[in-house]
């Protein structure tokens, strides 16, 4: 049996790009698009009997008509291959408000044959032409979910976590002790395991991480855990394979060296084997450089964008330079060289200026302050604010630092 493994596909992400004209789609929104084009081909050619998509579909836990419509496509194109399609609710995915349906609900509303949404804990058991497979799903998990109101009410913070995560832990076992074990079987869970690098996705992670132990998902029968969330490629685990694929495409300069894919899954006799297969991701290039030291600086320049791969790259450029140099050093014409180059975008331009002298400080003189400790930098800090601070105050602040220093 074979299984294509997506993840976190962030339809609806549009930083650094533009309206296409041929389409009047972003340009951001086709790079995700493309890349879950890519993925699904890649797929189907492999003869998989399954494609699972291990959460946050969206961006936004409300999707505007033009992203919904974009990935209902991908999903009639699955399904007209006579695969089915099981959708696990990432963070991204889930309802912002009690009573308010989830952003993939409304296949479940319309009752679309083959594909399943799983968002509420549950074992599934799903038809494939290699025969049934056995899914026990974990959404990502809010605590509404898992305890009533009156439960919450008075609980510490640290409280509500242990109780959610015992409560997950016992779900899972007691599941997992009902699998078949004439059939194959995977875990499919979105959220954090422990030892998982996380990278920039923290920035736009929407609700609180409960982070489970990777034994949890160690149960006999499970061979495989298809995980999302995490936008970093990582295996976590070996028997059986604990596998994020990461993302599809890059969401921001955090994430340019990393590669972006998909995973393919072999299940047989109860075990897994798996490949990761990198898609053609939009490249991110940061360039750093320093003319300081130059002469000629928009010419060292010229030359180093020309010695760049930029070709249809989000490109930024950040110069160290004297006063005098910055002058030299138009943004327009910078940008104009990156263009030139291939730059798809040119997501920023920032000429730094190199800080010329010291200023006088608290009434003292620069010579004066060098070796001093932080807790007299503090001081003289804070007895130069305007308007000034009571005395009481700058003792209040000084005893605060001095227990920060301790520790």
């Amino acid at each position: 049996m074979k299984i294509l493994h997506l993840a976190d596909l962030h339809i609806g992400v549009e930083n650094y790009g533009r309206i296409d004209p041929a389409s009047g789609l972003h340009s951001r929104l086709n790079d995700y698009l493309a890349r879950l084009d890519e993925a699904i081909a890649l797929g189907l050619e492999a003869g998989v009997d399954l494609v699972l998509i291990a959460g946050d579909v969206y961006k936004s836990r409300t999707p505007n008509p033009t992203h919904q419509r974009e990935f209902a496509r991908r999903v009639q194109h699955v399904r007209a291959a006579g695969v089915p399609l099981f959708i696990l609710t990432g963070n991204h995915d889930i309802s912002p408000a009690a009573g308010r349906a989830h952003s993939v609900e409304i296949f479940d509303a319309l009752g679309v044959e083959g594909v399943t949404i799983a968002h509420r804990p549950r074992l599934h058991t799903i038809a494939t032409r290699s025969g049934p497979l056995q899914i026990l799903a974990v959404p990502w998990v809010t605590r509404q979910m898992l305890l009533s109101r009156e439960e919450l009410r008075g609980l510490a913070f640290n409280a509500i976590e242990y109780e959610l995560r015992r409560r997950l832990e016992r779900f899972i076992e007691e599941q997992a002790g009902l699998l078949d074990p004439d059939y194959p079987a995977i875990v499919t869970f979105h959220g954090s395991l422990d030892g998982a690098q996380v990278g920039t996705e923290r920035a736009i992670t929407l609700g609180q991480d409960l982070v489970l132990p990777r034994s949890v998902f160690a149960r006999p029968g499970v061979a495989y855990v298809a995980l999302g969330h995490i936008h970093k490629h990582q295996a976590l685990h070996h028997d059986p394979p604990m596998v994020y694929p990461g993302s599809i495409e890059r969401v921001d300069f955090g994430e340019r060296d990393e590669p972006k894919g998909c995973v393919l899954v072999e299940l047989e006799r109860g075990q897994a084997r798996w490949t990761f297969h990198p898609l053609r991701a939009r490249p991110f290039v940061s360039i750093e450089h320093d003319v300081r030291g130059s002469s000629d600086p928009l010419g060292q320049l010229a030359t180093l964008i020309g010695r760049q791969d930029l070709r249809e790259a989000v490109v930024r450029l950040e110069v160290q330079a004297t006063r005098e140099q910055a002058a030299l050093l138009r943004t327009e014409e910078l940008r104009r060289l990156l263009e030139q180059a291939g730059a798809f975008v040119v997501a920023a331009v920032a000429v730094r200026v190199e800080r010329s002298g010291r200023r006088r400080f608290a009434g003292a003189e620069p010579e004066l302050l060098d070796g001093l400790s932080p807790r007299r930098a503090l001081e003289l800090y804070l007895r130069s604010k305007q308007p000034p601070l009571s005395p009481e105050r700058i003792a209040a602040l000084l005893a605060a630092a001095d227990e920060l220093l301790g520790e």
